[in-house]
């Protein structure tokens, strides 16, 4: 693990609000990191960059110059492994940019692309919500490793769980046949047993 950012935490990331540096999405303009002491590259669309990354080979090595930001998210998994050390967070969004009646829609969980962020058991500078829509990759050593500032509990991750199914429309029927079947597997087997 490593020294530094939530890479050296032992407690679980997935549910926890965390301080993390979160970049945006690269857009045209690109604009490419060149090395020391030369101006960026800038290149003005997708076309451009996947044609020379498709005739030269070397796509991932390319170092884009995107903005980012520190800001609070909300980290929904653990990294799977030493070998793959990013995890999956949404972006919030503060009350302040919204309507008193969106507000109101968003505390009541009437809003199915918002998720609220009960105050009383966030520690934010604001009052806010999760995007659903606004899911984002990050490394763990991007997020901070101070505490967190709150975290979900009981129904909170189902409901939030079944608001990321529906709107990125997740296929998981063949997930709960499984399910069922092993659940009537395992009735079988304790009934032989009784």
């Amino acid at each position: 693990m490593s020294s530094s950012g939530a890479g050296s935490l032992t407690e679980s990331l997935a549910g926890s609000v965390r301080w993390a540096v979160v970049p945006f999405s690269p857009a045209p303009p690109f604009r490419l990191y060149a090395g020391p002491g030369h101006e960026p590259v800038t290149v003005p669309d997708a076309d451009t960059v996947i044609s020379a990354a498709r005739r030269e080979g070397d796509a991932e090595l390319l170092s884009y110059i995107v903005p980012g930001k520190a800001q609070p998210v909300l980290v929904l998994d653990d990294p799977p492994g030493a070998h793959h050390r990013e995890v999956t967070a949404l972006r919030l969004l503060r009350f302040a940019n919204l309507s008193p009646d969106e507000q109101q829609r968003v505390r009541e969980q009437a809003d199915e692309l918002l998720f609220h962020l009960e105050p009383k058991r966030f520690n934010l500078p604001e009052q806010c919500a999760a995007m659903i829509t606004a899911l984002v990759r990050l490394h763990i050593d991007a997020i901070g490793s101070g505490e967190a500032l709150g975290r979900l509990y009981g129904n909170d991750s189902r409901l939030l769980g079944e608001r990321i199914i529906r709107y990125y429309g997740f296929d998981t029927r063949s997930l709960l046949e499984r399910q069922i079947r092993e659940l009537a597997a395992r009735r079988q087997e304790r009934d032989r047993n009784a």
